[in-house]
């Protein structure tokens, strides 16, 4: 779980979902692909990946894209990590010699009970307070007048 909390990977999903989140349409993942300057290939799999998570809904059409499945109060970066993890069996209940087991794996478990805890309070919605502090969603709007 380190590891992807520091991977390019997490930082384009996380940003893709604030663009939604700010969106009142759906975003297609060629826009999503090119704001963040990455390949829409290289994104679209991850994107599909919050939509079976049910983290997002695709929309085709026209006008499709992606909107946000729930509220973005309740999606936590938690969700997001495990979505993208979607980690099969718990290494932590391998057989080892007793330092291994009465030891080493309670330790890493409370670890990652702790690391889970602060995932599940951070929300999306906590990243799109931010980034409108800091006007950093939408373009600046333009004054609506002629001189």
């Amino acid at each position: 779980m380190l590891d992807l909390l520091r991977s390019k990977r997490l930082r384009l999903v996380m940003t893709a979902l604030l663009h939604i989140a700010a969106s009142k349409r759906a975003v297609s993942g060629k826009l999503l692909a090119e704001k963040l300057r990455c390949s829409r290939r290289y994104l679209e799999s991850d994107l599909q990946a919050m939509a079976q998570c049910g983290l997002l809904e695709s929309r085709r059409g026209a006008h499709g894209g992606y909107v946000l499945a729930r509220n973005p109060q309740r999606i936590s970066l938690l969700d997001v990590v495990q979505c993208l993890a979607m980690e099969s069996g718990d290494e932590t209940t391998a057989e080892g010699c007793k330092l291994q087991t009465q030891v080493v794996l309670p330790q890493l478990r409370q670890a990652r009970e702790a690391m889970a805890k602060t995932l599940a309070a951070m929300t999306l919605a906590d990243g799109l307070a931010q980034a409108e502090k800091y006007g950093l969603l939408h373009a600046p709007s333009t004054p609506d007048f002629c001189i």
